[in-house]
């Protein structure tokens, strides 16, 4: 048994050894490579983000889609960034991002820091891929 038990474990060492190196290391992706593997949506929601970031309110409202820009103003955006950044500090970066699917909307979970906090900001699209609503 002993014999048997030495022979598989030294066939597992002899497989292992011969797997490429690429194999046993992780490489995260980096520059175009990220971009090319990010969906629409996440790119749309980094953006709508960025936009918010930066004060531009009037482009970020460009964003939503035609229904709920007759409902939101530029001034909403800005006064809901405002309460965010009143409540969690200056917006620092945008950490990570996932998308949650669903039958109806998709949710972009933007995960952000602030200077006082890490946030989750809610970027939800319809089932067009068209962005009609934001929260946190």
């Amino acid at each position: 048994m002993k014999t048997l038990l030495s022979l598989v474990l030294l066939a597992t060492v002899a497989v292992l050894d011969t797997l490429p190196a690429q194999a046993q290391t992780f490489q995260p992706l980096k520059g175009v490579e990220a971009i090319a593997q990010a969906t629409p949506m996440v790119s749309q929601a980094e953006e709508f983000v960025s936009l918010l970031a930066d004060g531009e309110f009037n482009q970020a409202l460009q964003k939503y889609d035609a229904i709920a820009r007759q409902n939101i103003t530029p001034e909403t955006l800005e006064t809901t960034w405002q309460d965010l950044v009143d409540k969690s500090g200056d917006f620092q970066e945008i950490v990570s991002t996932e998308v949650v699917p669903g039958e109806e909307q998709e949710v972009v979970l933007v995960t952000t820091r602030f200077e006082q906090e890490t946030v989750v900001l809610f970027v939800i699209f319809d089932s067009e891929q068209q962005l009609n609503s934001f929260t946190y």
